[in-house]
């Protein structure tokens, strides 16, 4: 290789991981948005959300996620018969059943809240995009749903 092509290569390679530090910088420094607004953002996108439904969206979504990690603070405060074999030793069967129904319930009531919330939102869209939305995330709701039941099922058969 002659001198004119090391230090031509040299110079390109310099330039290559300049340009890489530089954007692992940007990357680093840019703030972050949580996940939570990322998803309103996408949504706002997504759904052609004006700026006062999204605003009212946004506030839905605060008061909902505030009501959904209350529950989900039930569901892992609750004593779940189910989780393992251990703790239902000398438990009878009416205890492991009453609580089982008081984790369905709970479940129950996570999954209800979460499609009135749904369909709140899907009020503050345009009728065609709040019709959309509801087909886009209703069926996920209830696949985990049916997920749920699919492993409660089969814990009860161990």
């Amino acid at each position: 290789m002659t001198p004119v092509r090391k230090i031509i290569g040299f110079t390109l390679l310099t330039a290559l991981l300049a340009s890489v530090a530089l954007w692992i910088t940007r990357e680093s420094l840019r703030p972050q948005e949580p996940p939570r607004e990322m998803g309103l953002s996408w949504l706002k996108e997504e759904y052609n959300l004006d700026d006062a439904a999204f605003e009212s969206v946004s506030a839905l979504h605060k008061d909902y996620f505030k009501r959904c990690d209350k529950m989900c603070r039930q569901i892992n405060e609750a004593d779940r018969p189910l989780l393992g074999r251990i703790r239902q030793r000398g438990r009878t069967t009416g205890e492991r059943d009453a609580q089982l129904s008081r984790e369905q319930a709970i479940c129950a009531d996570c999954e209800k809240a979460a499609a009135e919330h749904l369909k709140q939102v899907a009020e503050l869209m345009s009728q065609e995009e709040g019709k959309r939305f509801l087909n886009d995330f209703l069926p996920i709701l209830n696949e985990q749903r049916r997920e749920h039941d699919r492993r409660l099922s089969s814990s009860l058969r161990r």
